[in-house]
């Protein structure tokens, strides 16, 4: 165990300190001290862990939460969504986590939004439960703080890859 807690920490490219923990037979809990290694195991969402015996294994990565269960797997994925022809007034880390938050919990903005080098969208990484359906639009309300009046925008929301969830079989 010892060994093992050792490869896929560096293997995983975990930066700030991890406690690894067997969990069930095939489960394995790591808690981790830094937020960044939260997202960055997550949103990969498999490894293949190379260990000592020259053999690759294949470990995915679940959110462990109150519903988990040990035999289904979660609905919760990580999903990157993009906010396509955004004016970049609203380019803003609290504007976009509240539009995001429509969706799911927003959890980081990607590089190009944070340093505003692609005007043309927004793209942010959110947590999002499989067994909803993901808007593709929005609408905003502008409220003029001279005037008070209010205007209306809508906005789309494009999803990148989601994974398939079955409702059925819970896989």
């Amino acid at each position: 165990m010892v060994s093992l807690r050792l490869i896929i920490a560096k293997q995983c490219d975990i930066k700030g300190d991890c406690q690894i923990r067997v969990f069930h037979n095939k489960h394995i809990l790591i808690r981790l001290s830094q937020h960044a290694d939260f997202v960055n195991l997550i949103s990969k969402g498999a490894y293949y862990i190379e260990c000592k015996d020259g053999y690759s294994y294949l470990m995915r990565t679940l959110i462990y939460d109150a519903p988990f269960k040990i035999n289904k797997e979660t609905t919760m994925t990580m999903v990157w969504i993009t906010f396509p022809n955004h004016l970049p007034t609203f380019f803003v880390k609290e504007c976009l986590f509240s539009l995001a938050s429509a969706v799911g919990k927003p959890i980081q903005l990607d590089l190009a939004t944070i340093n505003k080098t692609r005007p043309s969208c927004a793209r942010l990484k959110v947590l999002v439960d499989l067994k909803g359906n993901l808007p593709n639009s929005l609408m905003m309300d502008i409220i003029n703080e001279k005037t008070g009046e209010v205007q209306s925008e809508g906005t789309q929301i494009r999803s990148d890859y989601v994974p398939k969830y079955c409702l059925e079989c819970k896989m």
